[in-house]
């Protein structure tokens, strides 16, 4: 038999998972297509897109 048990304690709480690819991207307010958060220019209609701080 064995001294130890097989419990094991947890000293970090697990975070939620968190999608980096889902962050980098966001709609263009002129096509809704998705373009990378730090484009400066639309691919898909050339509009202007504002960078913005989060």
């Amino acid at each position: 038999m064995s001294r130890h048990r097989n419990d094991r304690r947890r000293l970090f709480r697990r975070r939620p998972s968190d999608d980096l690819l889902e962050r980098s991207f966001r709609s263009c307010p002129g096509c809704s297509a998705d373009v990378h958060v730090f484009a400066d220019v639309c691919r898909h209609c050339g509009g202007a897109l504002e960078l913005r701080a989060s």
